[in-house]
């Protein structure tokens, strides 16, 4: 992919359309890099877990193999935003079908080819909340794009002008680190600056994870930092989605 010049042309293009025309943060290279990363690493700690993709179950093929479908998954969902930011994932498709039998050829015979593409293809088209999934390699892939929060990745809109609470509680996300526990394969710790935050966790990152195969593998704890003021809250926990989540209240004198 880092030799494919238009790959990273269209990168760039996605770069045009989101951050010069709509004010959006990052959606190339450097987000393509966050989220790639995020995801290979929640697919591990699945891996190790003895959760299998559905690419094994399914066909008979490897967990190698589901690396592939979540990082090709993971650099290619957003291709469609060449085109336009509404729908994006219906463009990102035939964009994807186009560039997976150069970036596959190769390394795979042509059955194998097939079912990388189709289960690649999936992985893109179902990374919005409103479609449902299918695979497990698709809901790592949807998870790890919603978890590209950090504070920096917020700024363009915020410095923009755009101060609603999407960019406040953007702009209050210190940190996000992937763990896993003795109950749970996947652990997402979130360190805030402040309580808004939990915007970003309950009211977005909750519909990124409902309805994927990650429910019940996966635990998110939000905590926030900064001690030095009056705190209402300090940590969230958001375990099986379908559960309440849990909040611990600090009242100080």
């Amino acid at each position: 992919m880092n030799g494919d010049e238009y790959l990273q042309s269209l990168w760039e293009c996605i770069n045009v359309n989101a951050v010069r025309r709509l004010g959006l943060s990052d959606h190339g290279p450097v987000h393509f890099a966050i989220v790639s990363n995020i995801a290979l690493k929640i697919l591990r700690n699945l891996l190790e877990a003895g959760v299998k993709p559905n690419i094994v179950t399914d066909h008979r093929m490897t967990d190698d193999d589901a690396e592939v479908v979540v990082f090709l998954g993971a650099v290619l969902h957003d291709l469609g935003m060449v085109a336009h930011r509404e729908n994006h994932h219906m463009f990102s498709v035939p964009l994807a079908f186009q560039l997976l039998p150069g970036l596959l050829k190769g390394v795979y015979d042509e059955r194998e080819r097939a079912i990388i593409t189709a289960e690649t293809l999936h992985a893109i088209y179902a990374h919005e909340s409103e479609i449902p999934q299918l695979t497990l390699e698709a809901g790592v892939v949807r998870v790890a794009d919603a978890l590209d929060m950090k504070e920096g990745r917020a700024r363009i809109p915020f410095i923009a002008g755009k101060k609603d609470i999407h960019a406040l509680s953007a702009m209050s996300i210190r940190d996000v680190k992937i763990r896993k526990s003795k109950q749970k394969p996947v652990v997402v710790e979130i360190s805030m600056y402040n309580e808004s935050g939990i915007f970003q966790v309950d009211q977005l990152l909750r519909k990124k994870i409902a309805g994927t195969k990650l429910e019940g593998f996966i635990e998110v704890v939000a905590q926030v930092e900064n001690q030095q003021r009056k705190t209402v809250l300090s940590r969230y926990t958001l375990g099986t989605v379908p559960e309440t989540p849990t909040a611990e209240v600090i009242v100080q004198k």
